[in-house]
Formats: C-alpha cells, structure tokens, sequence
C-alpha cells in the first residue's frame, strides 16, 4: 500500500446539488436532537430511499446516501446508528437497529498500491435484532429471523 497512490473514487452518481442539500438535510433532521420519525420518513423518500410504512427512526442518526438506502416496514433505526451506505444497504421489515450501530458498506484493499475503494451492498433481513453497538461490515448478508447480539462484530466469510 502506497497512499500517495491512492486516487480518490466518487461514491455516488449524483449531482452535487442533490449531496448538499442531503448534507443540510441530514444535519437538521436526522443527525440532531430533533425527534420526529414521520418527517425522517418523507425526507428520506424525497431523497430516494425506499421506505416502508410505520418506521421508526430516532435522533441522531447519519445516514450517508439515503439513494441507496431500502428499510422495509414496522422497522426501527435506533439513536446514534451510522449508515456508511456508500453502496446499496437494504433493512428487511420487523427489523430493529439497536442504538449506535454501525452499518459500513465499503473499505479499501490494503494489499492493493493504490489502496482502492470496495464497495460491497450490505443486507439485513426481516424480523432481525440487531443489537447495540455492533459492527456490520461490507458484503454482510443477516439471514430473516437473526439476532446479532450486543458489541458484536459481523465479516464477510
């Protein structure tokens, strides 16, 4: 690994205009103090997630690319959850996401020199419990009816 090397790849194909209104969007709404899971809700569907009915979405979450976000219904998304969602991350119905989780869906090839990015979808199925403060990485598939249990970390096999 070189980083000198390492040449930066865009994450999304969208326009800039689109990211930044996210960004203020995110930094008022979501990643706040404000409650309000209705309104999470509808802004993440104008920014193009896919959003099944009933969702709970407490404060304090980061979402990075709700374009590429799928959360099905009766699903929760607890305080402090990270959706690092430079690719496709999909969130089954009945599924809660204890607080402080972290969903990663890309990192670099460290045997790589130019240390390139991998992007791997993430998919968490239904009726899952994925509790607080674990770690979810690229590639991950959660099977229906899992139950991660807290500080865990779950790898690609």
């Amino acid at each position: 690994m070189q980083l000198k090397k390492f040449k930066k790849k865009t994450t999304h194909n969208t326009f800039f205009l689109k990211y930044f209104l996210w960004y203020i969007t995110s930094s008022l709404f979501f990643n706040s103090f404000i409650p309000g899971s209705k309104i999470r809700s509808i802004l993440l569907k104008l920014f193009g997630s896919n959003i099944g009915k009933n969702i709970v979405i407490k404060p304090n979450v980061k979402i990075k690319y709700p374009w590429k976000l799928t959360v099905g219904e009766d699903s929760w998304i607890g305080e402090n959850v990270w959706i690092d969602n430079i690719s496709k991350v999909i969130i089954g119905s009945n599924t809660c996401i204890s607080q402080g989780t972290y969903i990663c869906s890309g990192s670099h090839d460290f045997y790589d020199k130019e240390f390139r990015l991998l992007m791997q979808e993430v998919e968490i199925g239904s009726n899952c419990w994925i509790a607080a403060k674990s770690l979810i990485g690229p590639g991950v598939k959660i099977e229906d009816g899992s139950f991660i249990k807290f500080g865990s970390v779950v790898l690609k096999k």
